[in-house]
């Protein structure tokens, strides 16, 4: 596989970008355009089956959360890089006590307005700072799609280390990126490009054994991995390769919605978890999702 020129293999065993934007850039960028500017892959409005895609994920992983915490009860919640606040809604609902961290309000006020009071914004970074400088710990932490966009990941789950409280759980959820699926595909020229790479959004290309590395040297334990939906294999079929035919693509997306609702409609919460942990474990689903615990000693 050809690499681009932009991105390096680093120590753990993840690719990056080599010449990252200042603290200042970032800053700008997710505070002044990636909403306002479209962008980003999120939307400006959400149909019922996409609502019903993002509560059944939600039901997913408070399940599992409930597995890893043994504990039913409600906690604290802090989501970093809250965005358009779906997290924060579904646990404010279940009782928790919910605190989210933005660049901006925007997307949070727009989606979920009676949650402003539980969001704080400004650089990410220097909000868990904040926390940490205050002492504050939480049940459980929410890192989804943001670990790919900060300039130090590592930096990220040293300080996320010191919020979690004993038993406590941290969700990250990054792209499955440079999979061997997707590598097949590259060098079988069933697609022409390496489309996971989103420069300047994503910093940071996570595969599984990276992310694992990166969890094991800031102090955390992979207690589960799972995957989502591998609407990858799309790329394997001409009829429905949407890199190479991008009008084939809004039906690959419907599909991968109709068959998660499906599941999440008719099956065990116990049953699915599975599923994708099997996914995973074959390193299939366009996302990753672990759950950390601290690691002991």
């Amino acid at each position: 596989m050809t690499l681009p020129d932009t991105l390096r293999l680093n120590e753990f065993g993840f690719y990056e970008i080599k010449d990252k934007p200042t603290t200042a850039e970032l800053s700008d960028y997710y505070a002044k355009r990636y909403y306002q500017e479209n962008l980003t892959t999120y939307q400006s409005e959400y149909p019922a089956e996409e609502r019903e895609h993002i509560e059944g994920k939600l039901r997913l992983r408070h399940w599992v959360l409930e597995q890893l915490r043994k504990a039913s009860g409600t906690g604290s919640f802090l989501d970093i890089g809250s965005g358009e606040g779906w997290a924060l809604d579904y646990f404010h609902r279940q009782g928790w006590d919910v605190l989210g961290l933005d660049f901006s309000s925007f997307s949070l006020e727009k989606f979920h307005p009676g949650l402003r009071e539980h969001l704080r914004t400004g650089d990410l970074y220097e909000g868990v700072q904040q926390l940490v400088a205050d002492g504050r710990q939480f049940d459980v932490l929410w890192l989804d799609n943001v670990l790919e966009h900060v300039l130090e990941p590592a930096n990220l789950l040293r300080l996320c280390r010191r919020l979690i409280k004993p038993g406590g759980v941290l969700v990250v959820d990054v792209p499955n990126d440079f999979s061997a699926l997707q590598q097949h595909l590259l060098a079988s020229g069933q697609i022409d490009r390496p489309f996971w790479v989103v420069l300047p959004d994503h910093l940071s290309y996570f595969n599984q054994s990276g992310l694992r590395n990166l969890a094991d040297a800031t102090g955390w334990h992979v207690a589960k991995v799972i995957g989502d939906q591998p609407i990858d294999l799309n790329l394997l079929n001409p009829a429905t390769n949407y890199v190479m035919d991008r009008t084939t693509g809004k039906g690959a997306h419907k599909t991968r919605l109709a068959q998660d609702n499906f599941l999440l409609r008719t099956a065990p919460l116990s049953a699915v978890a599975a599923y994708y942990e099997a996914l995973a474990g074959v390193g299939l689903g366009r996302s990753i999702v672990a759950f950390l615990q601290p690691a002991m000693g």
